[in-house]
């Protein structure tokens, strides 16, 4: 497998493997869908690409349009065949971040998306995106919340 640096992928893929290493919890659990993948992802690129959050945003603010789906669904279509992330099977855990063992995954039902296979390429893209500066307070903001989550969870039993 060839060794890839974050300026091999393209915008979206680059985006993604970055969004992923931020460790997101699951958006069910956190209560709000701006936790979702495919909507950090989005507002990532927008952010870079024009320093505006919503470009691929649907009218709600919350949802992806159906065009950067598409995109998002190609990229992670691209990543796996680059051998750099997997699917997942659905009602597996989605956490970008590894699981300390004898955590018990099932008391959250968590979004679905890839698990990352490059962890060290990963961190590069979440590097990478934290270097530009329309990107950086968003993802900081995010890596911060989720953090929130991730106690809550914890101090609930999650992690017993």
């Amino acid at each position: 497998m060839p060794a890839y640096q974050p300026e091999d992928l393209d915008p979206v893929e680059r985006a993604l493997l970055g969004v992923l290493s931020v460790g997101l919890p699951p958006s069910r659990a956190a209560g709000s869908d701006t936790f979702r993948v495919d909507h950090v992802t989005a507002v990532v690129v927008s952010l870079a690409a024009t320093g505006e959050r919503g470009a691929h945003l649907a009218e709600d603010g919350v949802r992806v349009t159906a065009e950067f789906r598409a995109r998002l669904r190609a990229a992670v279509e691209s990543l796996t065949a680059k051998g750099l992330v997997m699917q997942q099977a659905a009602g597996m855990p989605a956490a970008a971040g590894g699981y300390e063992s004898g955590l018990r995954l099932d008391l959250v039902d968590p979004d679905e998306h890839p698990v990352v296979l490059d962890r060290y390429l990963s961190q590069l893209c979440m590097e990478h995106l934290f270097n530009i500066p329309a990107v950086y307070p968003y993802l900081m903001e995010r890596y911060s919340a989720s953090g929130e989550v991730w106690r809550r969870l914890r101090a609930g039993g999650y992690g017993e």
